[in-house]
């Protein structure tokens, strides 16, 4: 019993002196920036941010804050997108980043696929990282009990709360394995998948995960909507940014492309947002593959994005 009782006060010590107090987060280290905890991390020791992006994984990889900023005049950016988000995560991912940042801008990526009138919210892993069982239930989810009790079981303990984090610190500790925190939320995913076949691969699976037809009215247009509202309401200026695609989308997916493109548009004009499009400043070589760029194609990319936001700061 003594032994019972000395290990449960160690693990009450370090869960207040090491996880509630900040010192973990604090000195937090992560291999990857690609999911929302990780990103909540690292906006928390960048706070300095002017312009927040925000959106899925087209803006993860195509945008360099550090790139923009040596151009804009508006200041240092953080780039707070990850993979697989949808207008619902996004949303959710930018509220939780206003805690940290207090940005005079926020830039969200708007893609024809956010715009489609066949999408909804749906359960995730991802949606698990924003949302509370509470959350998810009132949006229409089915919660089952192992979330509600892992959700109290974190809330009792910080330390089963991190362990996404936990185990990123771990990963970091790996040689090279450790992200850039420089970089400000950029990430370049290593690899290419640019072959014709891998190509149409993906366009298949783009039509799909996404069947149905673009539109202004669309339920995740709503959702940006809201969310153009909210930012206003708390003083912060709004931009929509168009993401590059390979041109094999255009080729095999032309027609959803194009009609994503004007709800797109029809949604800005609706809200009086700006768009950005900065699609013909990559190449095809600046490809990795269908969606997302490589280096060269982001720094392209955001050089671009750079100019359109000093014009904007200029006018």
């Amino acid at each position: 019993m003594p032994a019972i009782v000395v290990c449960l006060a160690i693990l009450i010590a370090v869960d207040a002196g090491v996880f509630r107090s900040g010192l973990f987060e604090s000195q937090l280290r992560v291999s990857s920036p690609d999911f929302p905890d990780a990103k909540l991390a690292l906006a928390a020791r960048t706070a300095d941010a002017r312009v927040l992006y925000v959106g899925d994984s087209t803006v993860l990889t195509g945008v360099v804050p550090n790139q923009i900023s040596e151009i804009c005049g508006c200041g240092p950016g953080f780039n707070g997108a990850f993979a697989a988000s949808t207008p619902w995560l996004t949303r959710a991912m930018t509220e939780q980043l206003l805690q940290y940042e207090h940005p005079s801008l926020v830039v969200i990526g708007v893609a024809p696929w956010d715009v489609d009138d066949a999408g909804h919210f749906v359960d995730s892993e991802l949606a698990h990282e924003l949302f509370s069982p509470d959350a998810l239930a009132k949006a229409g989810i089915a919660v089952d009990p192992a979330t509600w009790i892992d959700a109290a079981v974190a809330r009792v303990s910080a330390v089963y709360g991190d362990r996404l984090l936990i185990k990123e610190f771990l990963t970091s500790l790996m040689p090279g394995a450790r992200y850039d925190e420089s970089q400000r939320g950029y990430y370049a995913v290593p690899g290419s998948a640019t072959s014709a076949a891998q190509l149409s691969a993906e366009v298949g699976r783009m039509k799909a995960v996404h069947p149905g037809e673009p539109s202004p009215a669309a339920p995740g247009a709503a959702v940006i909507t809201s969310l153009v509202h909210e930012l206003r309401g708390r003083g912060i200026d709004v931009a929509f940014l168009m993401p590059p695609v390979h041109p094999a989308t255009y080729a095999q997916n032309g027609a959803f492309i194009e009609q994503g493109d004007a709800a797109v548009r029809a949604l800005a004009a609706a809200e009086h947002v700006q768009v950005i499009d900065c699609r013909s400043s990559v190449t095809i070589d600046d490809f990795r593959d269908l969606l997302h760029l490589r280096p060269s194609g982001a720094t392209a990319h955001s050089r671009c994005v750079g100019e359109a936001l000093r014009a904007r700061t200029a006018g």
